[in-house]
This record gives C-alpha cells, structure tokens and sequence, in this order.
C-alpha cells in the first residue's frame, strides 16, 4: 500500500495552513509541532530605516505599528503573513537567514538603523554580520516527545514524508526520536524549506533529503 501520511513539524503560526495545504493535495497531514512559541510583550514603536524578520513567529511583536513601516521578510510566506496583517511595504529574501543577509547587504540595509526581530538565541549571528539592532520578541522551546499520531504513522511505515520549515525543527525532531523511529524514515523523504535546512540532516537515515518549495516537492497524492 502506498504512504500517504506527512508529517508537519513547523509550530503555530503556520502549522494550520501548512495541514491545510497538505491535505487539498490529497495526502493525510499529520500534526507534529516540535517547536512551542511564548510570545513577548508587542514591541514598543521606534524609529527605523527597516524590520528584518527572521520568523512569521516575529510579527505578532508588530501589531502596534504603522502599517507604512517597510519591512523585510525571510521568505515568501513570511511576507505574506506581513501582508495579511495590512503591511504595505514588505520584501522577501529567499528563505534563510543567508538570503537575508545577502538582501539587505544588496539594498543597503546595514548598520544600527535595521531592526532586527527574531526569537531569543537567535539572528545573533546574523545581527552581527549586518551590524543590527537585534530584539528578541518571542521564545522557542523544543518539544521532547512526537505526538502519538505521528509515532503511530511511523511504526506503521506510513509516511511518505516529513516537512521542515526550520532548523529548530529539524533538530527537535532527530532528537526526539526513539531507535525504532529513527531506523523507520529509511523509507520516508525530509521536505525542506531551504538547503541550510537540509543540510542539518544526515542523508543516510532518510529516502531521501529534499529542498526547497516542500509542497512543490510533494504534489498530489
């Protein structure tokens, strides 16, 4: 019998859409957050050439401010979520904090001038590299455990693949499996949002290790 199980391990906001999108495709989405998000206080409105956010997770910190504020986005889905919450000036990086760094290095967006909001422990790195003003609006903490109904598809070798839309994520889910778990992803594909992702993953325990677009990369069932 053909897999047909895919499990979704990127937390809210997100994980909704991503088992909704899935599941138009055809295929069984299953719920596998292994990330929880605590979200900070919303940020207090201040004076900037630019917002760079590393995470849709970020942008509750935003709700306050003016909706002319430019701001630039990770990737595509970030900014659409920008969008919908009535951002008129959003951009996007490619998907990675790589291509963050390189966009605003393209468009001269360097210095102290550019917020940087990302989770605690992260963008620390990044901030540097871009020499940003760095907030930390939101906590991350990885989840120990899979749920049973992803334990149960695995045990019983029906999953088709795994999406990760970060290395957090990708992290917390190698490290939360048992042997048995582990030894059952020889038949499963990691669908990657980005190859800084996938490169997080050894190849030898999966089918296969697969980047970027994760639903393009899937298709219909």
């Amino acid at each position: 019998m053909r897999r047909r199980a895919v499990l979704v391990t990127r937390p809210e906001p997100g994980l909704s859409a991503t088992l909704a999108d899935i599941r138009r495709l055809g295929w069984d989405a299953v719920s596998c957050p292994m990330l929880e998000i605590r979200t900070y206080a919303p940020l207090p409105v201040s004076e900037c050439a630019a917002v760079a956010i590393t995470s849709a997770n970020a942008l509750a910190a935003l709700k306050d401010w003016p909706r002319d504020q430019r701001i630039v986005a990770v990737g595509s889905s970030t900014a659409d979520r920008a969008r919908d919450m009535g951002f008129q000036r959003v951009e996007a990086a490619d998907g990675d904090a790589l291509a963050l760094a390189a966009y605003c290095r393209d468009h001269d967006l360097i210095g102290p001038s550019l917020l940087l909001a990302c989770g605690e422990g992260y963008g620390l790195d990044l901030a540097e590299e871009l020499n940003a003003s760095r907030v930390s609006v939101y906590g991350a903490t990885k989840n120990a455990m899979l749920t049973d109904a992803a334990c149960d598809a695995l045990l019983r070798h029906e999953v088709e693949a795994v999406v990760f839309y970060s290395g957090k994520t990708a992290d917390a889910f190698m490290e939360a499996l048992g042997r048995q778990d582990l030894e059952s992803l020889s038949g499963v594909r990691a669908l990657c949002l980005s190859e800084a992702i996938a490169a997080r993953l050894t190849g030898r325990d999966w089918r296969a290790v697969e980047w970027p677009d994760p639903m393009e990369r899937l298709g219909p069932y």
